[in-house]
């Protein structure tokens, strides 16, 4: 059967460190009087970034509304109360400065402005709105690249859930991507942000169950590969600016949509994963780096072994011309190696505070939220997911 897809991506990109001064054009452009400025931790006003974006603003006679304290993984409650201070103020568009948990806020909170009542009804899809207040975003750090799609995260500690809706209205207006702004993150932020970049290409698109376009395979592998190179350069040196320019660029490009034509995309261990930063708050990347390589020894049989041979030598350099067994096992090493110790993340879940109470409910959640079934290249029922997170205590 001949490959069929439809390729769109509205968002336009601004690349480099010259770029931020076309934010006021974009501004004007969209006949934006009023913006809400949403950021994490407080970290952009003490490296600069801050009174940068808010002297653009003030050129552009544009007014500033904020809502700082966005959490890593992003509250509803979160949404609510910046949804309200929009509609206090009569925002006209949100602006992002932060990570991907800032960017997945805003366009939760771009829609949840156009609404009445609680966000949580939107990204469950129990309401709808027509249309959402445009977005705007400045990243500052390399992760799952968020600005570049039309997904969400957000998370209800009340209820135990984390949902990842997709929907137009979340696709951002105007992203820009400055790779020097990725300096400002620490080691740890930039070894998971690495992680989470990692599994974009290989838990959401590379290891599934159907055949792919040899050219988005080997794009995948090539994104991968500078993955794997350039993130121990850049916890190593953090000033190093063509690391942080690869890592920037690949996580931007792996949500685009140019790696899903083809073919549906999977997401085994984002599910996963989810269930537990539901449960105990961890930070995502991190926790799909403990859980990928036992995953990867969980699935691994006649049938895998060669999609994980090929990841390990078009990725790790892994030997070719082993058994396919030999060489996926030595590939589950390499990845491991890399993730535990090249980026010092640490290697089990009981380290971040997970402990074994929840694992049938995290398992079950995470295989409901699919249908019952994770499907990937091999598919996962709820107590494949309890024996992987028990492998990963």
């Amino acid at each position: 059967m001949a490959t069929n897809f439809v390729f769109h991506n509205p968002t336009k990109i601004y690349f480099g460190d010259k770029q931020l001064e076309k934010l006021a054009d974009e501004f004007h452009k969209h006949q934006v009087k009023t913006v809400l400025l949403v950021y994490g931790g407080g970290s952009i006003k003490r490296n600069g970034i801050y009174d940068q974006v808010m002297k653009i603003c003030i050129d552009a006679g544009v007014k500033v509304a904020e809502c700082g304290g966005i959490e890593p993984n992003p509250r509803h409650t979160t949404v609510n109360k910046a949804a309200k201070i929009c509609k206090e103020n009569k925002v006209d568009a949100v602006l992002a400065v932060g990570g991907g948990s800032t960017i997945d806020s805003a366009k939760a909170i771009a829609e949840a402005a156009m609404y009445d009542g609680d966000c949580w009804d939107l990204v469950t899809d129990k309401a709808s709105v027509e249309k959402a207040l445009p977005i705007f975003t400045i990243g500052t750090l390399s992760a799952a690249g968020a600005e570049n799609d039309a997904w969400t995260v957000i998370t209800n500690l009340e209820t135990k859930e984390k949902v990842s809706p997709w929907k137009e209205v979340y696709h951002v207006t105007a992203a820009f991507v400055n790779p020097a702004y990725t300096k400002t993150v620490n080691a740890y932020q930039t070894a998971a942000g690495s992680m989470d970049i990692l599994s974009h290409v290989t838990d959401c698109r590379y290891f599934i169950s159907e055949d792919k376009l040899d050219v988005v395979n080997e794009l995948m592998e090539t994104m991968a590969a500078s993955v794997i190179k350039y993130a121990p350069i850049a916890i190593a040196e953090p000033d190093n600016l063509k690391a942080r320019e690869n890592l920037a660029w690949v996580q931007t490009m792996i949500t685009g949509g140019i790696m899903d034509l083809g073919s549906e995309t999977s997401m085994v261990l984002h599910m996963m994963e989810h269930e537990i930063s539901a449960y105990y708050d961890i930070n995502h990347g991190h926790g799909i780096g403990i859980l990928m390589p036992r995953w990867m020894e969980y699935v691994l049989d006649e049938n895998t072994a060669p999609a994980f041979y090929r990841y390990g030598c078009r990725c790790f350099g892994v030997e070719a011309g082993l058994p396919d067994m030999e060489g996926a096992k030595k590939t589950i090493e390499a990845q491991k190696d890399w993730t535990f110790n090249k980026l010092g993340l640490s290697s089990r879940l009981s380290d971040l505070g997970v402990d074994d109470k929840n694992i049938d409910a995290m398992a079950q959640a995470a295989c409901d939220s699919v249908g019952g079934v994770l499907k990937g290249i091999k598919d996962l029922r709820k107590e494949d997911v309890a024996e992987i997170y028990r492998m990963s205590l």
